[in-house]
């Protein structure tokens, strides 16, 4: 028996992301343009995430997102 192939296709997720996010999307798109790439969002955001590694600067950018994101708000 062989397992099943692994999807060589993305799924669909939803991303709240607050303006500042989007304009940190904008600057990268606008980075990669002046490179001569042509991109779109889902390929910014990709990138992104490959090319953070786990370490402390990650975990102060999560610790400051986390912070102002209102559904984690601490009491």
């Amino acid at each position: 028996m062989t397992g099943k192939a692994k999807s060589k296709r993305g799924r669909p997720v939803n991303l709240y992301l607050r303006d500042a996010d989007l304009d940190k999307v904008r600057e990268l798109t606008a980075f990669i343009a002046g490179q001569g790439e042509r991109t779109s969002d889902s390929l910014i955001v990709r990138a992104a995430i490959r090319a953070a590694n786990p370490g402390r600067s990650f975990m102060d950018a999560y610790r400051r997102t986390a912070a102002a994101d209102l559904r984690f708000k601490q009491e």
